[in-house]
């Protein structure tokens, strides 16, 4: 009898311990479910998408000036905002301040972003070309090659593509930035300084070289051809391509969508530039067919990415290394069918 009463008794209590030890079971997942549901719940809702765009053409204003960033997102509720920048760096600033989800600048600036520490994502191309660069010299000036720059005054954008290629010149040329004075200028400010004659040179971009040639102010001696392609980025914020991937590929579907239209339409395509960028139509006419508005992230244009990091990292621009695989982020594009 008293075994049988024992044996009871561990039955009991055998399960309780399976009542208790599911009931504890159901409500950790319980737990687990309410929590992933809150953290789902706790991402910011998207009223207002910031746009950064610098003075240097892109698709972007094809995309805005035919509306369709905020036809593709009206439905949704969100806004579409546009800020414009004088170069690259100061728009990486507004990145670094939390100020813009998506943005447009050259390679160089986006590197020294991630040096930096500001958490951005390369997700396309919004332009390229190894002539849309290049060395500029007053009108006037006797000057033929940049090796006779030597001892002189060269203006540049610090952080641009210019400040890159200016690098590359110096290499080239077996020359250190010791060997010339480099005046740190905005693009507006060096074709001031061309005009006035108040710098040598200047290694600057599209539309500022064929602004200063259209004006007559001065002319190009050189481009990047041989030493570097110009590659500049559609970026984003980091936090703000984890928390809305959809939303990423959906922006750059439209400037897919635009880049391909701009083939179709020229002439619609340089008007539309020219309102959005406040730059002369006939600039445009002479500077645009120097540019590439391909937006796939090739092969190519990683390897690019990778030189321009290596080279700036040569040069003590940066002090430590960025990995652009990790800057770089193609699946988006792939996503959408473009690659």
């Amino acid at each position: 009898m008293k075994k049988i009463h024992a044996v009871w008794l561990s039955i009991i209590v055998l399960l309780t311990m399976l009542v208790v030890g599911c009931s504890q079971g159901t409500a950790t997942d319980n737990l687990q479910s309410s929590a992933a549901k809150e953290q789902e719940g706790s991402k910011e809702k998207v009223t207002t998408i910031r746009f950064g765009h610098t003075t240097v053409p892109s698709m972007l204003a094809v995309a805005k000036e035919q509306g369709w960033l905020e036809e593709e997102f009206k439905k949704d509720g969100i806004k579409i905002e546009y800020e414009k920048f004088l170069a690259g760096p100061p728009l990486i600033e507004a990145f670094a301040g939390g100020r813009l989800d998506f943005g447009q600048v050259g390679d160089q600036p986006a590197i020294q972003a991630r040096a930096n520490n500001i958490h951005i994502k390369a997700v396309g191309v919004y332009s390229s070309g190894s002539k849309s660069i290049g060395l500029v010299i007053p009108t006037g000036s006797q000057i033929k090659s940049f090796k006779e720059l030597k001892g002189k005054k060269i203006g540049v954008t610090v952080g641009s593509v210019g400040h890159r290629l200016l690098y590359a010149y110096l290499k080239e040329n077996g020359m250190s930035p010791k060997d010339i004075q480099q005046i740190n200028l905005a693009p507006a400010d060096i074709k001031l300084a061309i005009e006035q004659k108040n710098i040598d040179a200047a290694v600057t971009y599209e539309p500022w070289i064929s602004t200063i040639e259209h004006k007559q102010i001065g002319h190009q001696i050189a481009d990047a051809t041989g030493l570097l392609n110009n590659y500049s980025l559609y970026i984003v914020s980091e936090s703000f391509a984890k928390e809305h991937p959809d939303i990423v590929k959906r922006v750059l579907k439209v400037l897919d969508k635009a880049e391909k239209w701009s083939r179709e339409n020229p002439e619609k395509t340089i008007e539309y530039l020219s309102k959005v960028y406040g730059t002369d139509r006939e600039i445009l006419v002479k500077s645009t067919p120097r540019i590439n508005y391909d937006i796939r992230l090739t092969t190519e244009a990683v390897q690019s990415i990778k030189d321009t990091a290596a080279a700036l990292k040569e040069s003590k621009v940066i002090r430590k290394d960025v990995n652009v695989d990790d800057l770089v982020d193609a699946s988006f594009l792939k996503s959408i069918g473009v690659q």
